[in-house]
């Protein structure tokens, strides 16, 4: 089957488009062209919004779609190590299936009072009146969690020190994202000087965590010591690029889902007080509700906004679309989320879409914020377990009243941000 796409520009393909505008030009060739749409940027590439094709991608046999390159090959490997996040085939499935036990829904419960101690210490420097950007502080919520999850609570005089050299990381890595000169690591930016030194306080701090006797009783102490089925331990350099995945995926999008979370319910009053009633009745300790407005917020502002695999192998869609090997193929969260079809009013901004019979009426695969499958995020409890425990201890103490009506625009980076933050004067309740 034959499906069409937007005419490409000469030599440039879509590029020029996509990066202009890469939410607005998804959405649109979505809109125009259907469930499935062909681009050309810099390969062949295939943009998927179908549940049916979401599904068939995700949960293919393994081998059937990896990770880019860019990604998974050698300079992806030396940036982010050679672990889970970079890996595929027998190597990625032994390194999930050691690291899974670790954050099933029982066990990241043991992290919850680090969870709330860190958000304790954080809204001890709020007032009454006080004029913040939700994004920034809902970051360094998030970054201070995972350092204290995973270095435990013994670590904290260097804590802030650690805190700025992720920060450094993460912008590095935006920068090799977005770089346009072809060696974006030899190139002498300032970022690459601050990331060289960022690096080394996170390697140095790893290693003294792991040397130590149980690490500060976090997940580094956990990390190190796991076994394999055969009885033999992770290599100290596989723990160590272990951790360095989780001291960056392991905080960015549960900060994103948090900021993007706590400024619709700033725009819609009524959620927001039924959130307020739910967290503060000690009878609602599942908080049904405030999960359905969390869930509703990753529809609109998934932080993890794209997937992208390449298909390694000959297949076929569902709809009878063949695949050619060394296609790539955008699986977009933002663009499925808010399809009609699926949602009806995509823009609205409605928690009961997450009732379980509204979920349950729905294809499985129109909303993936954590992706799906064999390669479905690892740390999935674990943020909503954090989500859920930053919020109940926020909402109760303040309310977050916006500074101005204009609309908080996406900016799609390697996680969705809002583009200028989300300005609040913070109220005391």
């Amino acid at each position: 089957m034959s499906h069409a796409g937007p005419h490409p520009w000469p030599l440039l393909g879509h590029i020029p488009q996509f990066l202009v505008d890469k939410l607005g030009f998804l959405s649109r060739c979505a809109a125009r062209y259907g469930d499935v749409v062909r681009l050309h940027i810099g390969e062949p590439t295939l943009l998927l919004t179908g549940a049916d094709d979401v599904r068939h991608v995700l949960t293919a046999s393994p081998g059937t779609y990896l990770k880019t390159p860019r990604l998974t090959g050698p300079r992806g490997q030396r940036v982010s190590g050679k672990g889970m996040h970079t890996s595929s085939g027998a190597f990625h499935l032994r390194q999930r299936r050691l690291l899974q036990p670790l954050f099933q829904p029982s066990s990241v419960e043991q992290f919850a009072d680090v969870m709330r101690e860190r958000t304790d210490s954080h809204l001890s420097r709020w007032r009454d009146g006080l004029e913040v950007d939700l994004a920034s502080e809902m970051e360094r919520v998030a970054l201070s969690i995972i350092i204290g999850a995973t270095f435990g609570r013994r670590f904290h005089d260097e804590a802030d020190r650690l805190a700025r050299a992720i920060t450094i990381r993460r912008a590095y890595l935006e920068y090799l994202q977005a770089c346009v000169p072809p060696l974006p690591e030899a190139w002498p930016a300032p970022i690459a000087v601050r990331y060289r030194s960022a690096l080394r306080v996170i390697d140095a701090t790893i290693q003294r965590a792991v040397a130590d006797g149980d690490a500060g009783g976090g997940l580094a102490a956990l990390y190190r010591s796991l076994h394999y089925q055969d009885g033999a331990p992770m290599t100290p350099a596989l723990v160590r690029d272990e951790i360095l995945t989780l001291m960056s995926t392991g905080y960015e999008t549960v900060g994103d889902a948090l900021a993007w979370t706590l400024y619709l319910l700033s725009r819609h009053p009524q959620a927001e007080a039924r959130v307020l009633d739910e967290l503060t009745d000690a009878s609602a300790s599942a908080s049904p509700f405030t999960r359905m407005v969390v869930e509703e917020s990753m529809r609109l502002y998934p932080p993890t906004w794209i997937f992208v695999r390449m298909a390694a192998c000959p297949d076929q869609l569902p709809d009878g679309t063949a695949i050619e090997p060394g296609t790539k193929i955008y699986l977009c969260p933002y663009v499925t989320h808010r399809l009609a079809k699926y949602f009806p009013e995509p823009g609205q901004f409605d928690p009961g879409r997450f009732h379980p019979e509204a979920k349950a009426a729905r294809p499985r695969f129109s909303y993936f914020p954590f992706g799906g499958g064999q390669r479905v995020c690892i740390g999935e409890a674990f943020a909503m377990q954090e989500i859920m425990t930053v919020l109940a201890t926020i909402v109760p103490r303040y309310r977050c009243e916006l500074l101005h009506d204009r609309p908080v625009v996406a900016r799609p980076g390697i996680t969705l941000r809002p583009r200028d933050g989300v300005p609040v004067r913070l109220r005391r309740r």
